[in-house]
C-alpha cells in the first residue's frame, strides 16, 4: 500500500512538473513532447499488461472494437467522397487576371464579376457597369489587351445575352479561347486550388467549375476554355514530376 502511494505522489509531482514544462515550452516543443508522452504512455501501459499476465485483456478489448473501428473507417471513406463531390470550403474563388481585369468566380454562387484595372471605369466593378458601359469597356481592351476583352466579352455574354452583339462593331474578339501558354501557378489560381494539390484535387475543381461554366448550362465558352487548359497544365505538371 505505501508503495502505491509513492508512486501515485511521484506521478502528481512529475504530472506538475510536466505542465510547467509545458506552459513555458513552444508550440513545436510541446507537439514533440506529448508525441513522446503518448508512445511511451503506450509503451508502459503493454509492459504493466504483462507483467500482470492480463495482456488477454487488452486483445479482448481490441476484439470487441474491431467491428466499431471498421464501421468508423468505413464512414470516414464515405465522408471524405462527399467531400470531394462537394468541393472547397464555402467561400473558394477562382480568379484570371489580365491587364485590364482582375476576374473572380464564387464556386458557392456560381457569380462571376471582376474589378477594372485600368481605362476611363478604372476601380470599378465589372457588376457595376451598364450594358452600354460595358461594350465602350470591351472596345478600350480590343485596342489594347485580347484577352482583357474576351473576358468582358464572356461576362456580357453571361449576364446580358447575346444582344449587345448588335451594338458592337466589331462583334467579335479574334482568337477567343484560351490557347495561349499558361503559368502553373495561373492555372492553380483559375481552378481556385493551391499548391501540393492532387490529380483528384485538380480534376474535381475541373467538375465542379465545368457544372458551373459550361456553354450547356448558360456558361461561357471561353471561361469554360480557361478551366479546361488550367486541368491540362496542372496534370501535365503532375504528370513531369511524377
Amino acid at each position: 500500500m505505501g508503495i502505491r502511494i509513492l508512486l501515485l505522489v511521484a506521478l502528481l509531482v512529475g504530472l506538475m512538473y510536466l505542465a510547467a514544462w509545458l506552459g513555458k515550452a513552444s508550440p513545436a516543443q510541446r507537439s514533440q513532447a506529448l508525441g513522446r508522452i503518448v508512445i511511451y504512455g503506450v509503451a508502459a501501459a503493454l509492459l504493466i499488461l504483462v507483467l500482470t499476465g492480463r495482456i488477454h485483456w487488452l486483445f479482448a478489448l481490441l476484439g470487441a472494437a474491431a467491428p466499431w473501428i471498421q464501421r468508423a473507417m468505413m464512414a470516414m471513406r464515405a465522408w471524405n467522397t462527399v467531400k470531394a463531390f462537394r468541393g472547397p470550403s464555402s467561400g473558394r474563388q477562382s480568379s484570371v487576371s489580365t491587364a485590364w481585369l482582375a476576374m473572380t468566380l464564387d464556386h458557392d454562387s456560381g457569380d462571376i464579376d471582376g474589378e477594372i484595372l485600368a481605362g476611363t471605369y478604372k476601380g470599378s466593378m465589372l457588376s457595376a457597369l451598364t450594358r452600354e458601359q460595358l461594350v465602350e469597356l470591351l472596345k478600350a481592351c480590343r485596342a489594347d489587351d485580347p484577352q482583357s476583352a474576351r473576358l468582358v466579352e464572356a461576362y456580357l455574354d453571361r449576364y446580358h445575352g447575346t444582344d449587345w452583339r448588335g451594338e458592337d462593331e466589331e462583334d467579335a474578339t479574334p482568337g477567343g479561347d484560351a490557347r495561349g501558354p499558361m503559368s502553373v501557378d495561373e492555372a492553380l489560381s483559375i481552378l481556385g486550388l493551391e499548391k501540393g494539390a492532387t490529380v483528384k484535387d485538380v480534376q474535381a475543381a475541373h467538375r465542379r467549375l465545368m457544372q458551373k461554366l459550361h456553354p450547356d448550362r448558360g456558361g461561357s465558352a471561353y471561361f469554360a476554355s480557361l478551366v479546361n487548359k488550367a486541368r491540362e497544365v496542372l496534370l501535365t505538371d503532375l504528370g513531369e514530376r511524377h
